[in-house]
């Protein structure tokens, strides 16, 4: 059991080691992202064999290898947020927004991020006002990919796009201290099958590389800190505000899953705060951070447009 521990928190290694080899990629990525729980087995195990062999106290510090082999996190700042991002993965047979809305009431944002977005659920928000979020770019589906965005700042230039397997992520620019800000709304398919893999890591790096200006990428990524897809991010140096720690599945206060819904930004930005949020009757636990510019932004005022991707 040591020994498979040992192995299991060496698999994300294999993303810089084995980038062209799709097929066996695919599957050790499936099983790197499971660290907490190799580091949890390796601290037993050590601590079990310590008891007849005290030697095995020198194994501890490799408890510290997931956090050395996750994605780099982003800068961090001290100060205020500027722009505060909620992701919600409100399950695609989840109606009723009254959970999520309650919670944005007592923990505000500016941006709201929505995946699995049905139409029943977008006519509940509409009822309810879209939760007082003055403008919406809502795209609901009676299926996984449907998506949107609530924005207390207008939403400009907004397009749709797909990847090559019809997953659909939301682009707009917003204005964030007079400078602009390219927002990307993103739920990837899960990587269950080497195809739906290699078009989820070439979605996050083709959004990651696009430009060198401001970006955000936020959504349900289907990849948790030590997945290929953020390693791929972090070639174009975006890199994740959010944390580790698990957002699916949402049962046991999401004690026990895995971490997949994230921020990703890019250098210009710096990341002030993230925490999870409650149970909102989905299987995924809503995730909140703030971001801020990492210096102030020079010609504040100028509304300098965002250079969108192509159709």
């Amino acid at each position: 059991m040591a020994a498979l521990a040992l192995l299991g928190m060496l698999l994300p290694l294999q993303r810089a080691l084995l980038p062209g080899n799709q097929g066996l990629s695919w599957a050790l990525d499936l099983f790197a992202n499971w660290q907490p729980w190799y580091a949890a087995t390796w601290l037993a195990c050590s601590l079990l064999l310590a008891s007849t062999r005290r030697r095995w106290l020198l194994a501890l510090p490799l408890l510290a290898l997931p956090w050395f082999t996750a994605s780099r996190p982003a800068a961090q700042s001290a100060e205020p947020a500027q722009l505060t991002i909620v992701i919600a993965n409100v399950n695609i047979r989840q109606h009723d927004p009254q959970a999520l809305l309650q919670w944005l009431r007592e923990h505000p944002a500016n941006i709201v991020v929505l995946t699995e977005l049905s139409p029943a659920y977008a006519q509940r928000l509409a009822e309810a006002g879209n939760g007082g979020f003055g403008h919406a770019l809502l795209h609901p589906l009676d299926s996984p990919p449907g998506l949107g965005i609530l924005s207390d700042r207008p939403l400009m230039e907004p397009r749709l796009h797909a990847d090559t397997l019809g997953a659909l992520y939301l682009q707009a620019c917003i204005d964030l201290l007079g400078q602009p800000l390219r927002l990307f709304a993103v739920h990837p398919k899960p990587p269950m099958a080497v195809r739906k893999f290699k078009a989820r890591d070439s979605l996050l790096r083709e959004l990651a590389g696009a430009s060198d200006q401001a970006t955000v990428i936020a959504g349900d990524l289907n990849a948790t800190a030590w997945s290929s897809a953020l390693y791929a991010a972090q070639q174009h140096n975006v890199r994740r505000v959010t944390g580790a720690a698990p957002t699916y599945p949402s049962e046991g206060a999401g004690l026990i899953g895995i971490g997949i819904d994230h921020v990703l930004v890019s250098p210009q930005l710096a990341g002030s705060f993230h925490q999870r949020g409650p149970n909102i009757g989905s299987d995924h636990l809503p995730v909140r951070v703030g971001i801020r510019w990492q210096a102030a932004p020079a010609n504040v005022g100028s509304h300098q447009h965002c250079c969108l991707l192509a159709e």
